[in-house]
C-alpha cells in the first residue's frame, strides 16, 4: 500500500534550557510551532514474514549509521510484533542540523502512517513512549498538534494557539550544529535560565520574552551586517539549537520590504520562505 506524507519543520519561539539532569539530559522550556516547510516522503508497505527497511533520497544523511526513519520502522515492528517490507523515498527539502526538527518530523510520519496502515495496534500512549525513544522532538511531530508549550525534555507537551505570521528562514550551507554539540557548548557556558514569557504575546514583544539560549552560541549573530538585517524583522532568534535562523513578520507587506533589503545585503544565506502554519 502506497501513501504520501508530508513531515513539517518546526521552530521554536523562545527556549530556555536548565541545568543538566543525572540522566545527561536537559530540562527546557520552549514553545513549539509547526511552519509550512516540508519534506516530501513516498512509503510503499508490503507484506512480509520478516522486517525490511530501503530508503531513497536520504543517501548523505545516512552515512553516520542508521537513519531515523529506518529507526522508528524498527521500533514500531518490535512494538507491534508485525512483520512488513518498507520503501521510502524522500524528497528531503528541511536542512540537517538547522534546529528545525527535519529527522524528527519524518521519523514520526513514519511511525503515525504504520501505525494507521496496520490499524493502530500502539495506542497514544505507545506511539509516545517510541517517539521519545527516537528523539526529544519527535513526540511533538506524532502528537497532532501545531503549536504547544514544551517541558521536559520536549515531551510533555501543552497545546496553545497556533499563529499564522509570514516567517523566513535563513540557512548557510556551510553551517550545521548537532544537538548534542550545542548542548555541550551551552553547558560550557554555564547557563541555567528559566523564563519565558506567556503565549502569544504580541509580537511586538516577542524580542524580549522569548529568548532562545542558543542565540549566544551562533557565530552569524556576532556578524554585524548578519544582525542587522536580521533585527529588520519584528523578531529574530535561532531555530532551535541551531544553526538557522529565524524572522517573522507582522504581514507580507513587511516580509516584501525586508526581501528587497537581504537582497541588496549579498550575504550568502539561503532563504525559505513560509509561515507559522495554524492548519498542517
Amino acid at each position: 500500500m502506497k501513501y504520501f506524507l508530508k513531515a513539517y519543520a518546526k521552530v521554536n519561539i523562545g527556549l530556555r534550557v536548565l541545568q543538566k539532569r543525572e540522566d545527561g539530559f536537559h530540562p527546557l522550556k520552549s514553545y513549539f510551532h509547526k511552519v509550512s516547510l516540508y519534506d516530501s516522503i513516498k512509503i510503499d508497505i508490503l507484506e512480509s514474514d520478516k522486517f525490511e527497511v530501503s530508503i531513497k533520497g536520504n543517501e548523505s544523511y545516512m552515512e553516520s549509521g542508521e537513519d531515523l526513519m529506518a529507526k522508528a520502522a524498527r521500533f514500531f515492528c518490535e512494538q507491534s510484533g508485525i512483520p512488513f517490507k518498507l520503501n521510502i523515498a524522500i524528497d528531503k527539502i528541511i536542512p540537517s542540523q538547522a534546529g528545525l526538527g527535519g529527522g524528527s518530523s519524518d521519523a514520526a510520519e513514519i511511525l503515525l502512517a504504520l501505525n494507521n496502515h496496520f490499524s493502530s495496534p500502539l495506542n497514544k500512549e505507545e506511539i509516545q513512549a517510541l517517539a521519545l525513544k527516537l528523539g526529544s522532538d519527535v513526540p511533538f511531530f506524532t502528537s497532532g498538534l501545531n503549536a504547544a508549550y514544551a517541558e521536559g525534555r520536549g515531551e510533555k507537551l501543552r497545546e496553545v494557539e497556533a499563529l499564522s505570521y509570514p516567517i523566513v528562514i535563513l540557512k548557510r550551507s556551510d553551517e550545521k550544529m548537532s544537538t548534542k554539540s550545542a548542548f555541550a557548548l551551552l553547558d560550557e557556558r554555564a547557563i541555567c535560565t528559566n523564563s519565558i514569557g506567556s503565549w502569544p504575546l504580541p509580537l511586538s514583544e516577542w524580542q524580549t520574552n522569548y529568548i532562545n539560549d542558543f542565540d549566544m552560541l551562533q557565530e552569524c549573530r556576532k556578524e554585524p551586517e548578519v544582525m542587522k538585517i536580521l533585527s529588520l524583522a519584528k523578531y529574530n532568534t535561532t531555530t532551535g539549537s541551531g544553526s538557522a535562523q529565524l524572522l517573522v513578520f507582522e504581514n507580507l507587506q513587511q516580509r516584501e520590504a525586508w526581501i528587497s533589503a537581504f537582497k541588496c545585503s549579498k550575504l550568502t544565506f539561503t532563504p525559505f520562505f513560509g509561515v507559522l502554519c495554524c492548519n498542517s
